[in-house]
């Protein structure tokens, strides 16, 4: 019985999702590893090429949860340019997605401590999605498989400091429709234009110790806002542990380890804290960072969630 009303749920998510008129994009715990994917005007902050590779399970051993894969490089071209591409795979239950975007960015200096970045995200999604695969009878809505594609943008401006950033940002610009049957049931489902918010700073407690608070607003027409509030405590540049609460929707325990002064890893485990806690196991993310070569620029301004050492022990704080 617990596995048919597990099913049953999981069916309705799906339902959900390709019916809607206000599918969301994957959501992400760590989104400081994937901020180029959410504000394109965050590419080549960093002042050199940064890599990111994401994996996301969500509502961990249920057949047919949502899966997110996550490839992403970004750096500066110049002192004012900066270039991004990435490829996002998101699978849940018969419905395939495949985002691949290219970013460019554009950096003002108003001051020698501040940045204001402008940030333009051109691409779109190949989306499959298997009906016949569901078993539906007598439905047209579930006659064929869908396959498609569709051009998509964003846009987003980003101000920071070495030790503050605040960020807005839109994606899915043109609203495209997924599909549109011509039969007895008429029905479609769209991407709406999601809006990011998003701040944080960075306090030195002492030498060894740093406080970074920050939060994330997430809006879309026709759904529940969707904010993330987070705190992590960062030692001796090397090891991050926090927490994050994304409300009425689940509470998250933070850590990231740098392993070399070019290398991060990252872990989060989310626990669901609505009534789906009842049919899911919680969901994990997993992250790499990798830096490739050098600061060539000598940025002296750097976002202040992402964090390195350079080679004399300067310290430099950043956002990933």
């Amino acid at each position: 019985m617990k596995n048919i009303v597990k099913q049953f749920v999981i069916i309705s998510a799906f339902l959900v999702i390709v019916k809607s008129n206000a599918q969301q994009d994957p959501l992400y715990t760590q989104y400081y590893n994937n901020f180029s994917l959410i504000n394109p005007a965050y590419s080549g902050s960093h002042g050199l090429f940064t890599a990111t590779a994401n994996i996301r399970s969500q509502w961990a051993g249920e057949a047919g949860s949502p899966e997110t894969q996550t490839l992403s490089i970004h750096g500066a071209t110049g002192k004012n340019v900066g270039l991004g591409l990435s490829i996002v795979n998101d699978k849940v239950y018969v419905l395939k997605e495949t985002d691949i975007y290219a970013d460019f960015s554009y950096s003002i200096y108003p001051n020698e401590n501040s940045t204001l970045a402008f940030g333009l995200k051109v691409g779109g999604s190949f989306l499959d999605v298997n009906l016949l695969e569901l078993g539906v009878q007598n439905d047209d809505l579930f006659s064929e498989n869908i396959s498609e594609f569709n051009p998509n943008m964003g846009a987003g401006i980003f101000y920071y400091t070495n030790r503050f950033f605040a960020s807005i940002s839109t994606v899915n610009i043109l609203k495209n429709k997924h599909y549109d049957k011509n039969s007895s049931v008429v029905s479609s489902a769209s991407d709406e234009m999601i809006f990011y918010i998003s701040s944080g700073y960075v306090f030195n407690l002492n030498d060894s110790f740093k406080l970074r608070p920050s939060f994330m607003m997430r809006a879309v027409n026709s759904s529940p806002l969707s904010t993330d509030i987070s705190a992590s405590i960062l030692w001796l540049d090397k090891l991050e542990f926090g927490i994050s609460h994304r409300i009425d929707e689940s509470v998250s325990t933070l850590f990231q380890l740098r392993l070399t002064n070019n290398l991060k890893v990252g872990y989060t485990y989310d626990a669901i804290t609505n009534n789906l806690s009842n049919y899911s196991n919680g969901s994990h993310e997993f992250s790499i960072i990798l830096n490739l070569g050098k600061n060539k620029n000598n940025h002296k301004r750097q976002p202040p969630l992402y964090w390195m050492k350079k080679k004399n022990s300067e310290e430099i704080l950043l956002i990933e």
